[in-house]
């Protein structure tokens, strides 16, 4: 995915000329503002496991709780990742594996959004309404 946005990524960095619909010029950037998915994705998105939530820094045992948890930022799921690097290398699967389960990550070293100036998950990933709140029959 990384490499398919490259071109994004380079326009959200330096300002790309292109058309607006009357046909003059403007300069433009590329901020990753929303991405449309469903939760196995974002969760892949997010570097989370299936048991956490890609929007908030909560757990499945700790979801329906009444506390308002920290989004799931940027700067903390790199955080994570440099923690899990620096107790284990890639190069040991298992070891690197189980660092990631006990951080509540999914294994993704090098998220796709890392070098997308002004990305972070938990504003541009957002709750997939259709399958969270309509119950089907």
């Amino acid at each position: 995915l990384s490499r398919v946005l490259v071109l994004l990524k380079m326009a959200a960095c330096v300002r790309i000329m292109m058309n607006n619909p009357v046909g003059n010029l403007r300069y433009c950037y590329t901020p990753l503002a929303a991405y449309i998915s469903d939760t196995p994705e974002q969760s892949l998105l997010a570097c989370t496991n299936p048991k956490s939530s890609p929007f908030m820094t909560v757990i499945s045992e700790d979801f329906g709780d009444p506390f308002l948890h920290d989004p799931h930022t940027q700067s903390h799921t790199l955080a994570a990742i440099l923690k899990v690097l620096a107790k284990s290398s890639v190069q040991d699967y298992k070891a690197f594996l189980k660092a990631c389960k006990t951080l509540h990550l999914n294994g993704v070293i090098e998220p796709c959004w890392l070098d997308w100036p002004l990305s972070c998950p938990s504003q541009f990933l957002h709750v997939e309404t259709l399958h969270h709140f309509r119950c089907f029959s």
